[in-house]
């Protein structure tokens, strides 16, 4: 009788972890696959699906293109669903901006779950994770 007792219990147990492991990673370690589409122009960068890494990363296209302008040095547009650059970048170039990004604007930093907003209290940002809860201070752009 113990030894059923005992093995019903840990293929309960076992079904426990399985199921928590399956809920922590679907909510927590989830990555977000970020591949700009770029087209190079004799002076231009033209990003031709901004909008939908926008929405991918849940931010304001403004906002990216804000962070993007001042950490590349270079002025451009938001023109629609394209962000327009005024000189050349490379791709490794913008993918290492957008990595740059999604680390300081998108990620926690205390669990590194992605489902996270900024949000605005009098002059300071926040970057609140809606996992674990965590308000982590980010710069303003």
């Amino acid at each position: 009788m113990e030894l059923r007792g005992r093995a019903s219990y840990e293929l309960l147990l076992e079904r426990v972890r399985l199921q928590l492991r399956t809920k922590s990673s679907a909510s927590g370690e989830r990555e977000i696959a970020l591949r700009p589409s770029l087209f190079h122009d004799e002076r231009r960068t033209i990003v031709m699906n901004f909008r939908q890494l926008a929405n991918s990363l849940n931010r304001e296209p403004e906002h990216i293109a804000r962070f993007v302008f001042k950490e590349s040095g270079k002025p451009g547009t938001l023109e629609g669903d394209r962000l327009i650059l005024n000189g050349k970048i490379g791709d490794q170039e913008f993918a290492r901006l957008l990595q740059l990004y999604f680390k300081e604007f998108v990620k926690c930093p205390i669990c590194g779950g992605i489902d996270t907003q900024i949000q605005r209290e009098k002059k300071f940002r926040y970057l609140v994770c809606e996992v674990c809860g965590a308000r982590s201070p980010v710069r303003k752009i």
